[in-house]
C-alpha cells in the first residue's frame, strides 16, 4: 500500500522544505497541494522550468507524485478554467490524477444536478489531458456520502471518473467509513486519510488529526484496503498547521506515518494468514 503526504500540511513552508521532510519521515510519495486560500505548491501557472524543478526535487528525493489537490467551489465557471489548467500542469509533471470536490450543497437537487453537470465537464478535460479526476466525497457538499456518490455514479460514468475516499468526510455525515468503501470500492482511486473526532462537524485541530489521536475507526479502514486490494495511494491530508512550526508539523507527518505504517504491515499479515 502505498503512503504518501499532501503538502498541504506543510503549507507554511516552501515545496523543497515540505519535500526534504516527507523524505525524512519515510514517505513514499507526495500529493502536491494547488488550493488557493491554503498553499499553491503547484500553480496553474507554472512555468516550464518550475515543473522541471519539482520533477528534480522528487527524483532527488526519491518521492512518487501522486495526485494533485485543487480544491475549489468547481460550480464557479473560473474555478473550472483554473482546474483544467492544473490539469495540464499535473499532466506534464506525470501526475496521474488531480482530486477535488463536488461544491454544491447537501440534499439540494438542483446543486447536486449542477455538480453533476461540472463533473462531466471536469472529467472530460482530465481525459483529454491524459489524466484521471478523482472526486472527494466532502462534508457540506452535494456528493458528500455513499448515497449520493452512487447516484452520482448512476448519473454519469467515464473511465477519466474515479472517488477520492476520505474517511473523515462520510464518517461525519453517519456512514459508517468501513462500510463506505466496502461499498464505493470498484470505484475508488484515491484515498485521504487522517484522524479527527469523528461525532464532531468541525475536524479537529492538526494534533488530533495526527492519525491515532482521534476516533475514526483507521484500523478498520486500513483493513478494509488490503481486503478490498485498493491500488491507490493513500496519502496523509492534515489541514490547518500553516502557523505551526516546522518541528511540531513534521512531527505529525512522523507520527501518523509510524501509525499508518503499523497498520499497513498488520493489515497485510492478517490478509496473507
Amino acid at each position: 500500500m502505498k503512503l504518501g503526504v499532501n503538502t498541504v500540511l506543510f503549507g507554511g513552508y516552501d515545496l523543497p522544505t515540505a519535500i526534504k521532510n516527507i523524505k525524512f519521515c519515510g514517505y513514499d510519495g507526495v500529493e502536491l497541494s494547488s488550493i488557493v486560500g491554503m498553499v499553491e505548491h503547484l500553480t496553474p501557472n507554472a512555468t516550464d522550468q518550475e515543473l522541471e524543478e519539482i520533477r528534480n526535487l522528487i527524483a532527488e528525493n526519491e518521492l512518487e507524485l501522486y495526485c494533485v489537490e485543487a480544491a475549489t467551489n468547481i460550480l464557479d465557471p473560473e474555478n473550472r478554467e483554473r482546474t483544467k489548467r492544473v490539469f495540464e500542469k499535473a499532466a506534464k509533471l506525470g501526475i496521474p490524477m488531480v482530486t477535488t470536490g463536488s461544491a454544491g450543497e447537501s440534499d439540494n437537487e438542483e446543486l447536486f444536478e449542477q455538480s453533476v453537470t461540472a463533473v462531466e465537464e471536469l472529467t472530460k478535460a482530465a481525459h483529454d489531458a491524459g489524466i484521471k479526476y478523482a472526486l472527494k466525497l466532502h462534508y457540506g457538499q452535494s456528493i458528500y456520502n455513499t448515497k449520493s456518490a452512487l447516484k452520482l455514479l448512476e448519473a454519469f460514468q467515464h473511465p477519466a471518473l474515479g472517488l477520492n475516499f476520505d474517511a473523515t468526510h462520510v464518517g461525519r455525515v453517519g456512514d459508517d467509513p468501513v462500510q463506505a468503501l466496502d461499498a464505493l470500492q470498484e470505484h475508488v482511486i484515491h484515498s485521504h486519510i487522517r484522524d479527527t473526532m469523528i461525532d464532531q462537524l468541525a475536524i479537529a485541530a492538526p494534533e488530533f488529526q495526527t492519525a491515532g489521536r482521534g476516533t475514526v475507526p483507521l484500523e478498520g479502514i486500513i483493513n478494509k484496503m488490503a481486503e478490498i486490494d485498493y491500488q491507490g495511494a493513500t496519502v496523509l491530508e492534515i489541514i490547518g498547521a500553516n502557523a505551526y512550526p516546522l518541528e511540531q508539523v513534521t512531527a505529525i507527518a512522523a507520527e501518523s506515518r509510524g501509525y499508518l505504517s503499523r497498520l499497513i504491515i498488520e493489515a497485510t499479515k492478517n490478509k496473507e494468514a
